[in-house]
This record gives structure tokens, C-alpha cells and sequence, in this order.
């Protein structure tokens, strides 16, 4: 009997042992927090300010991540076969990768962190760097790791880089290899890593949408039908303006960026009201802050309400920035997409 309870606790020691954080990973956290700490602390007085001098003056005081990048990279350095660096190496490539420590860090996730778990966010973020750097680190993550949340997230993110070379391939035979290779890579995340998530995102959802958005929301494909309905509750569909060059703008009162655009958009809306041109907007503010936008932004052109940046127009169009220009024949079928002003009016002679 007094075996079986020493056995029984020397098993409960090493679960707990093992469900334990390492001192590495201790250390880097503590460097984390301390840095999202002052952050949230200074987010707080620009909140509470009361002047928009004030809140200016706070915002030149945000911490800047470098420091912490600079604590961070040393102890991983110093402890690279622990597995508890794997945390540093995952902030360092996600959250300080304008840092030379972030760029370090990429590297080690196709070195001395190929096989290490815990770094599926940093291995998915490698979908935007230059694919000259990434893909060989995507392949060896693909190849070596053992874990099923990296080798998904490095497949989900080589599906991506295929998916950009598509978009900006300059001849029909790059375009076409670049576009099997990303419906390749996505078909393998939604077949083989269905159920992995990163930051409770299932990847499988994101590859469905892209290769949605491959086969149909490329130049040339056949627009989606729209149908949805105003701010006011009034429905109207993308078909209805068949016979015309039609201007989608995916926007948002949110948006910083748009508020650029808008005064473009509502030149263009003035410019071609007497010709065989729309413009269309999909508006991803609540009811209420879109009202607001309308009025604020003068907005001369009609707009669905899509309520959200995660509302059913706009996620069937899978938008990754804002705000996300199209132009369509008046046939339907894309002529430009993710494009500008300028390059529309250029393509309309206008």
C-alpha cells in the first residue's frame, strides 16, 4: 500500500511538473507582461483624457516594444534548448518583428525552433514576409515539426504566399501555377487540419474563404450576386445595375483609411451621375454609427448595411484591408479588384 501511494505521488508531482510553466518561460512572460502592462496603463489615459491635446500627449508616450525585444531575444539566447523559449521566439516574430530581434526570431522558426511547439502564430504570420525568406522556413516547419498546429498553420501559410504571387502575377502560366499551388495548400489545411485553430480562428474556415475568393473573385470571374439591404432597411441587389460599370468601396466610419477615399468616392458619384457608371458602397458600421458616417462624411452614394467587418457581404468577399475597391463591367464580371481611384478612373477614361 505504501508503494502504490508513493508511485501515485511521484506521478502527481511529474503531471504537475510537467503542466508547469519552465523557468524560461517564466522569465519571458514576466518581460511580456511588464511591457503589455505599461501599454494597457497608457491606453487607459488616452481613454480618460479629456482634451484631444491631452490624449495626443499620451499617445506620444505608447511603450515602444524594442526594450522588451532586446530582453526577450537574451533569453532565448541564452536558454535555446529549453522549451519554454519557444514563447519568446513567438512574441518576437508576432509582435516585435520591425525589430532586429523579430527578424532574428523568424529565422530561428526555420533553425533552432523548426520543431518546436507553441509557435503556430508566428509560423501563420510568415504569410506576410517576401516569400524569398519565408517559404524555405515554411517547408522545413511543414516538413520537421511534429505538431499538428504548426505544420497546419505553415500550409496555411504557404497556400497564402501562392495566393499573393496569384494576385500579382504579371503573365497567364505564373498566374495559373500560383493559383494550383495555394488551392493545393488550402485543400490540404480544410482535408488534414480541420479542426487545428489559431488564436480560436479554425484555419480550415480561412483556406474555405480563399479558395472561394480563387475561384470566384478573381479579374475576370463572374461578381458574386449582392443582395442585402440599406441603413433604412430597404433591399436592392448588385444585379440591379447590370448594363453598368459598377464601383464597389467596402468601408467603414471606423476606418481611418477610408476617410481619405471618401471625398474621392463622392467626386466620382458627382463626376458620373449622368453616366452609365454606379457606385456602391458596403457599409460595415452598426446602424446607428453609420448614420453618423453618412452625415459626417457626406456620402453621396448608396450603400448596403453590412453591419460588421465580419457581416455576409463582406465576408463572402473575404476583405483583408479597408477599404477594399472593385470595378465591374457591366456585364458583372471583375475588371479591377483591391485597387484605387486613380487606376478606376484610369480604366473608365475618366
Amino acid at each position: 500500500m505504501k508503494t502504490l501511494q508513493i508511485c501515485l505521488l511521484t506521478l502527481c508531482l511529474a503531471a504537475q511538473l510537467h503542466a508547469e510553466p519552465d523557468a524560461t518561460e517564466t522569465a519571458i512572460r514576466a518581460v511580456i507582461d511588464e511591457y503589455e502592462t505599461k501599454v494597457r496603463a497608457n491606453t487607459m489615459k488616452i481613454i480618460e483624457a479629456k482634451t484631444e491635446e491631452e490624449k495626443n500627449k499620451y499617445r506620444g508616450t505608447i511603450p515602444s516594444a524594442e526594450t522588451y525585444a532586446t530582453q526577450v531575444m537574451k533569453i532565448v539566447q541564452d536558454h535555446l534548448e529549453a522549451p519554454g523559449s519557444a514563447l519568446g521566439v513567438k512574441w518576437l516574430a508576432t509582435q516585435a518583428a520591425n525589430f532586429p530581434e523579430g527578424q532574428i526570431a523568424l529565422q530561428m522558426l526555420g533553425t533552432s525552433h523548426t520543431k518546436s511547439a507553441g509557435i503556430a502564430a508566428a509560423v501563420k504570420a510568415l504569410e506576410y514576409h517576401p516569400i524569398t525568406m519565408a517559404e524555405p522556413i515554411l517547408k522545413a516547419v511543414r516538413e520537421s515539426n511534429p505538431n499538428l498546429p504548426e505544420k497546419a498553420a505553415a500550409t496555411y501559410a504557404l497556400g497564402m504566399q501562392y495566393f499573393r504571387l496569384y494576385e500579382a502575377a504579371s503573365d497567364e502560366k505564373a498566374a495559373e501555377t500560383a493559383k494550383s499551388k495555394a488551392m493545393d495548400y488550402f485543400q490540404e489545411v480544410s482535408s488534414t487540419y480541420a479542426k487545428e485553430t489559431i488564436d480560436g480562428f479554425p484555419l480550415a474556415d480561412q483556406a474555405a474563404r480563399t479558395m472561394f475568393e480563387l475561384a470566384n473573385l478573381s479579374v475576370g470571374s463572374e461578381c458574386p450576386e449582392i443582395d442585402g439591404k440599406d441603413v433604412d432597411g430597404s433591399g436592392f441587389k448588385l444585379s440591379d445595375y447590370r448594363g453598368k460599370s459598377v464601383i464597389l468601396m467596402f468601408w467603414g466610419g471606423w476606418c481611418h483609411a477610408c476617410h481619405g477615399v471618401l471625398p474621392q468616392m463622392n467626386e466620382l458619384a458627382t463626376a458620373t451621375k449622368d453616366k452609365s457608371i454606379a457606385i456602391l458602397g458596403i457599409n460595415t458600421d452598426i446602424p446607428d454609427e453609420a448614420r453618423k458616417a453618412y452625415q459626417d462624411y457626406q456620402v453621396n452614394f448608396r450603400n448596403w448595411s453590412d453591419g460588421t467587418t465580419s457581416g455576409p457581404i463582406t465576408s463572402i468577399f473575404n476583405l483583408r484591408n479597408f477599404p477594399t475597391l472593385y470595378l465591374l463591367d457591366p456585364k458583372g464580371k471583375i475588371v479591377l479588384k483591391n485597387t484605387s481611384v486613380e487606376a478606376i478612373k484610369a480604366k473608365l477614361g475618366l
